[in-house]
């Protein structure tokens, strides 16, 4: 029987890591899906697993009022499992994310945030276990700076596309996405990998070769 996506993305869950899932990205023809290295978990424990929605701001110079407005109905309309994706262009001066948006979807049960911008309030993120992943650290909030414009939409970070239902995949080891129309047989290779894997890792510490376990297994 054929795996439907829901179940997929939940056998999935447990098991998830970056680094196979960009192995299985370039598998399927995919080679620019990989977020900058700049971006970075604030608790290099945290694993980022789910669909996007998205929201893209602009820069702002000067007070703007009801400047909080498209981004509180973003993060309030956020449903169990999605991933709050917010891009910047790449501004650090951009900071969208702190304690009381992850408050309020940690209790929506969001799986996690993504920004190339900036995120604050890391003491108390890190103390409610909820995955932020952003570009940069800053005390600063988003008035005077920048504002959401654009709502589920079609954002580009660095050089990778991200629409509303890509799944992204993060952890210490970086971010990528995974393009929703493709992402059943992408997650079914990387789990296929990851299997490889851990039963490569068993010969490597039984004392197999390095040379002989890539003979065996096809994995490096």
């Amino acid at each position: 029987m054929t795996e439907t996506f829901a179940e997929i993305i939940e056998r999935a869950r447990p098991l998830i890591a970056a680094a196979p899932v960009s192995d299985a990205l370039d598998a399927h023809g995919f080679h620019k899906q990989i977020l900058p290295p700049s971006i970075r978990p604030v608790d290099d424990r945290s694993v980022l697993f789910g669909p996007a929605r998205t929201g893209a701001y602009t820069p702002i110079s000067g007070k703007v009022d009801n400047i909080y407005d498209l981004e509180i109905a973003l993060v309030d309309d956020l449903k169990a499992g999605e991933v709050c994706v917010m891009g910047t262009g790449g501004n650090p001066a951009i900071g969208p994310w702190g304690e009381l948006l992850s408050t309020r979807a940690r209790h929506l049960n969001a799986a996690g945030f993504l920004t190339d911008g900036a995120a604050r309030d890391v003491v108390a993120i890190r103390a409610m276990g909820f995955p932020v992943f952003t570009g940069a650290l800053s005390p600063a909030d988003t008035q005077y700076r920048g504002m959401m414009t654009e709502k589920d939409t079609v954002i580009r970070i660095g050089e990778t596309r991200i629409a509303p239902g890509d799944i992204i995949v993060g952890d210490v080891d970086g971010v990528v996405v995974i393009p929703r129309d493709h992402a059943l047989p992408v997650l079914a290779t990387a789990l296929g990998k990851i299997t490889g894997e851990r039963h490569m890792r068993q010969d490597l510490e039984a004392g197999m070769s390095l040379a002989d376990a890539f003979r065996k297994h096809g994995l490096l």
